[in-house]
């Protein structure tokens, strides 16, 4: 058997999409879709799938985000059967604002 035989593979895509909410020509709202799909063991079956999705959002319209907001959700087959299943998937996420948008109170 050779060393390159059983090898994984990791196959990344990512997307970005540009919405420009109130017609000017800027682009208000970014978001990027980052996939990553790892099958570890070579077998033709995913073992991890972990998605990301990043938005930012300028709220003012002075071209810098104001708001970033990024979820991560990972999927890894543990037990090794081809499918993900609940308690195999996590989810984190984070949301930054900037400080003045922010009530205080």
């Amino acid at each position: 058997m050779s060393d390159t035989d059983n090898q994984g593979e990791i196959e990344v895509t990512v997307e970005t999409e540009y919405i420009d909410v109130d017609g000017d020509g800027v682009a208000d709202i970014v978001r990027e879709t980052t996939t990553t799909v790892i099958d570890v063991d070579g077998d033709g079956v995913p073992d991890i799938v972990q998605q990301t999705v990043t938005t930012a959002i300028d709220v003012d319209g002075d071209g810098e985000a104001d708001i970033i907001d990024q979820v991560t959700v990972t999927g890894v087959d543990v037990d090794g059967d081809g499918q993900l299943s609940d308690d195999e998937i996590t989810v984190e996420g984070t949301t930054m604002v900037r400080d003045d948008l922010v009530e205080e109170g």
